[in-house]
């Protein structure tokens, strides 16, 4: 995925994402925790996909598009949903990106 990302001179941020199933649950100490460990992001999904994947011993990797930012109190939007150029864009990067494995 770094050498589709690079091939495209795509700017990216490698980093720690922690999964949980309830982003509204999670409390200020245990956002402190994963953040203290290193981590960048928060998402829902990963990690059953990860799990699927070692269970059939088949490679996965990720790229994270944030389309929403729950980072502080207020749910930002970012008008995700009407940035189908961004969503096209991102199939052909984990098209090449799968390409060149």
């Amino acid at each position: 995925m770094r050498a589709a990302l690079e091939a495209r001179g795509l700017p990216f941020v490698a980093g720690k994402t922690w999964t949980t199933d309830a982003p509204y649950r999670e409390t200020q100490t245990m956002i402190d925790a994963r953040r203290a460990e290193g981590c960048l992001t928060v998402e829902m999904e990963t990690a059953s996909l990860l799990a699927v994947a070692q269970f059939r011993h088949v490679l996965l990797g990720q790229i994270l598009y944030a389309g929403d930012d729950l980072s502080s109190e207020n749910w930002d939007r970012r008008g995700w949903q009407s940035r189908r150029e961004v969503r096209a864009s991102l199939f052909w990067l984990a098209a090449d990106a799968c390409l060149g494995l």
